[in-house]
């Protein structure tokens, strides 16, 4: 059972994208989550590259491509491990391929079978981590940022 309202509503998943897109880092950053599948298994958001959220060179700001290569896995997989489950970001690196301009997108995908897989191995120990990547493109579907997640994964006590 969600310990607040808010988790209870960030643990559905017709919610989650219009109440996570309001978080005021995603939102100032021009983040919105589009769509979230019911069953947890795929997310997908843009980002508007606006005056306010480029650099210098008017292009995109890294710190907000970070935050939308880092928003959905850990938001899909806690969807389908449940609430007796914590998934958190150990540590990410992120290749900027070109500079991203207009409105931009990350798709991520969970298959239920790798969320199984980390279930079944979180009986074994209490702790694991595991490795994702995640995309985002632009408008061509040309590769503006690759970033790789470690996620660290246990179970809440």
């Amino acid at each position: 059972m969600p310990k607040t309202l808010l988790h209870r509503y960030t643990s559905s998943p017709r919610a989650f994208p219009v109440l996570a897109s309001l978080y005021p880092p995603l939102l100032g950053s021009g983040i919105r989550i589009r769509h979230v599948a019911p069953d947890w298994t795929r997310g997908e958001l843009d980002m508007h590259v606006a005056p306010w959220t480029a650099n210098t060179n008017g292009t995109a700001f890294g710190g907000a491509l970070f935050a939308a290569t880092d928003v959905l896995y850990g938001a899909l997989l806690s969807g389908q491990l449940g609430t007796g489950f914590q998934v958190w970001t150990k540590s990410a690196t992120i290749d900027f391929r070109t500079p991203g301009r207009g409105r931009l997108r990350c798709v991520v995908e969970v298959p239920r079978v790798e969320a199984d897989s980390i279930r079944e191995q979180l009986t074994a120990r209490p702790r694991t981590s595991i490795v994702h990547t995640a995309l985002v493109t632009d408008a061509h579907g040309g590769t503006v940022v690759e970033a790789r997640h470690t996620m660290s994964i246990r179970r809440r006590d």
